[in-house]
């Protein structure tokens, strides 16, 4: 028999947990409150392949759509998520215009990034497409550093590979030649950037 208790609406999440999986019938939307949630899917080959990392103030999930999920979704550890329903989402969206601003500026932001990163899976080699995707991290996601540096994203560097198409082993040389030149450090699960002017000039080079 299944349970009268309510789901909560906001919940903390202690350990990385998947919150639905591709093709499921989930008709929620969620609001990222604090952390971080990745959105993957398996390539062709059968890797993980991220297509996705959302932070504070990010809505997500198949209620947006109403359709089934096309990818899968997991809370990091130490993420904060607020849920609710489509219809108590859609209800919103009708009474309260800077709700449907901010989620259409959102959307509208997520869709030029996949384009951009579409277009560097076929144009670019792995050490550009690698300093495109942390400028963007550090941008959209990036927080204060805890690490003493300017900012840092708590993403490791197998998650970081699966982001730009890489193989482990190679993004990992890249990043420690960049760590040598000042230009980003990193611990287990944190990238860190030490110079942003130098990520700068790799974008430009």
């Amino acid at each position: 028999m299944l349970s009268s208790t309510p789901t909560p609406a906001s919940k903390a999440y202690r350990s990385a947990q998947p919150l639905y999986v591709r093709g499921d019938n989930h008709p929620v939307v969620y609001q990222v409150l604090g952390g971080y949630v990745l959105l993957d899917c398996d390539s062709l080959d059968g890797r993980p392949c991220i297509v996705g990392l959302l932070g504070p103030g990010d809505y997500f999930g198949p209620g947006l759509s109403g359709s089934l999920a096309g990818h899968r979704a997991v809370a990091k550890a130490g993420c904060r998520l607020h849920r609710e329903s489509r219809q108590v989402f859609q209800a919103r969206l009708r009474s309260e215009p800077e709700l449907a601003l901010t989620l259409t500026t959102q959307l509208a932001a997520r869709e030029a990034r996949l384009q951009q990163s579409l277009f560097l899976q076929q144009a670019a080699g792995l050490p550009q497409r690698l300093a495109w995707t942390l400028a963007e991290l550090f941008t959209e996601c990036g927080g204060p550093c805890r690490h003493g540096h300017q900012r840092d994203i708590n993403l490791s560097q197998q998650e970081l590979a699966a982001m730009v198409g890489g193989s482990r082993q190679s993004v990992s040389q890249i990043l420690n030649d960049w760590r040598r030149a000042g230009i980003i450090d990193y611990t287990r699960h944190y990238l860190c950037l030490e110079n942003r002017h130098k990520l700068q000039h790799l974008l430009a080079s």
